[in-house]
């Protein structure tokens, strides 16, 4: 724990010596920044052989699959509840797909469920899970909106989260009706963000698609007046020290830092043409951060924020072509 606390404390300050030290010296820059990302990627190391604890219940039956309440443990004692849609189409072990929802939303939210309705009619299982501070984790006075960089909690938040993923991905190895070699995640708004990091440090999922994410949060925050309906949504007053406060989160947080580390698995983005709470420059910010991806596929709509629900079927032929028919060694 000590370690913990004084890696946490240290990192912004190597940050600042690392990006200056890159600065000074152009020919380290590859250098600098490897080490930076290394200590970034400290912040979502766990323990994988903690118990997972897992207890499953029955919980509903839907015209194409069975459902299970499912609670495992992750980090820092948080227990995690969880929606398993074991389909009844195909037959096990079954493709899996990780579920997360976007702000305001929880793990059986309309959209969450539409798409676990879509996959499940293929032969796919799917797992939802509540991000810290939603659904059954609210906490009074915690926001569950994890993806604002204005707090620290907001922070910790989001490194558990993506933690809690990895776990989820560890709970699915332990099952024998799920084919681990074939899993996929799907993420919207807030969720597709979680994913874009939870790629970047996890190797074990095979196929991503992220509906309308964005990064380079601290631009975000610095231009926020520009963005009248965002600010309406999260009203901050832009002063210096507020400003030190989000250049230290998304240090850790933002998508833009890890999203590269998904190639070469297939990636599929949404964004919005008049998406007014993921400002089209942060969708951009995101997309050049992966612009070395070769199988990322980029499919802008004509929409606000809140996505067409038709687009779930794009959605489902997506992982039917990129983790159900392809081979995944």
């Amino acid at each position: 724990m000590k370690k913990t606390i004084l890696f946490r404390v240290l990192f912004p300050a190597a940050l600042l010596l690392i990006t200056a030290a890159a600065t000074a010296a152009p020919a380290a820059k590859n250098s600098c920044r490897q080490q930076i990302q290394a200590m970034r990627l400290q912040w979502f190391r766990y323990d994988s052989s903690l118990p997972l604890n897992a207890v499953i219940t029955p919980l509903d039956t839907l015209p194409t699959a069975r459902r299970f309440l499912v609670h495992f443990q992750s980090v820092h004692d948080q227990t995690v509840p969880a929606i398993l849609a074991l389909p009844d189409q195909g037959k096990a072990p079954y493709p899996c797909v990780l579920l997360m929802h976007g702000s305001g939303g929880n793990k059986d939210s309309s959209y969450v469920k539409a798409s676990s309705i879509a996959l499940t009619q293929i032969g796919c299982a799917t797992l939802s899970l509540d991000a810290q501070y939603c659904g059954a984790r609210r906490v009074p006075g915690k926001s569950g909106d994890i993806f604002l960089p204005n707090s620290y909690t907001a922070r910790d938040a989001w490194v558990q989260t993506v933690i809690d993923l990895r776990r989820a991905v560890d709970y699915l190895q332990t099952r024998k009706d799920i084919d681990v070699h074939k899993l996929g995640y799907l993420g919207f708004s807030q969720g597709a963000m979680l994913g874009a990091v939870f790629g970047g440090v996890d190797k074990r999922v095979a196929v991503f698609c992220l509906a309308v994410p964005g990064g380079d949060l601290t631009d975000v925050v610095r231009h926020i007046a520009r963005y009248p309906i965002l600010r309406e949504h999260w009203p901050i007053k832009i002063t210096p020290q507020l400003m030190r406060t989000v250049e230290n989160v998304t240090s850790i947080t933002d998508p833009v830092h890890y999203i590269g580390g998904i190639a070469p698995r297939p990636l599929l983005i949404f964004t919005a043409k008049y998406d007014q709470i993921i400002p089209p420059e942060a969708s951009q910010a995101l997309l050049r951060a992966a612009a070395n991806d070769k199988n990322m596929v980029v499919n802008q709509v004509d929409a606000s924020h809140v996505l067409n629900p038709m687009l779930v079927f794009n959605i489902r032929a997506w992982f039917q072509q990129k983790l159900l028919a392809a081979h995944i060694p």
